[in-house]
């Protein structure tokens, strides 16, 4: 049975917290069981639900596979010029590690079908076809699945950062308690290592940080 393979991520956008890639491989003629579970974009499900579909993806898949880039990572490859290439990279390197016969991928341009070569060029010699589609976690069950276990991944890691350091929000940069948080922090002279500090928001709050 040839094997395929959906890729998302979570957490692109926040100023705290990892970045989370995640793989999802089941074999093509069992794929039907994702949307027998009712799996959809991340984004669009609560978090009870999406905990819930983590778990059952979980159970039937054939593998999941997860990249986690954590702040520092994330910050080194701002600063080198953009995020796109480290994640393709993690991409690339779960289609490596699972060697499907094909692979949906959410595509992180807005030429999905460039996006696509690029990574199929990444893998060589490997021979793998991959279809890089924009919102393809709409589109395709795996990708869907790919893009929940990803989501909860990413909010348990937020969960442990709540219990060890208090009401932090959702990370994103828009939502008041972050913000709140961060200039606590300020305050006290010290960020901790999972707050991202190439983003814009710092530089905003502490240009001397810039």
């Amino acid at each position: 049975m040839a094997q395929h393979l959906g890729i998302d991520e979570a957490g692109r956008g926040p100023v705290l917290g990892p970045l989370v890639v995640c793989g999802c491989a089941m074999a093509e003629e069992r794929i039907a069981e994702l949307s027998a579970l009712g799996v959809a974009d991340s984004k669009t499900l609560a978090p009870a639900i999406r905990l819930r579909l983590a778990r059952e993806i979980g159970r039937v898949a054939d593998r999941i596979v997860l990249r986690i880039l954590p702040p520092e990572d994330v910050d080194a490859a701002t600063r080198r010029g953009g995020l796109n290439q480290a994640e393709a990279a993690a991409m690339i390197g779960i289609i490596r590690e699972v060697g499907p016969a094909l692979a949906y991928v959410d595509a992180l341009t807005s030429r999905p079908e460039r996006f696509g070569r690029a990574l199929a060029a990444g893998l060589l010699p490997l021979t793998v076809r991959v279809i890089a589609e924009n919102r393809a976690d709409g589109k395709f069950p795996l990708v869907a699945a790919a893009s929940i276990v990803a989501k909860v991944t990413r909010d348990a890691a937020l969960e442990a950062l709540r219990e060890a350091h208090g009401e932090i929000g959702s990370g994103y940069p828009g939502d008041p308690r972050t913000v709140a948080f961060l200039r606590r922090c300020l305050a006290h002279g010290a960020l901790p290592p999972f707050v991202r500090r190439s983003w814009r928001t710092l530089s905003r709050l502490a240009p001397e940080l810039s």
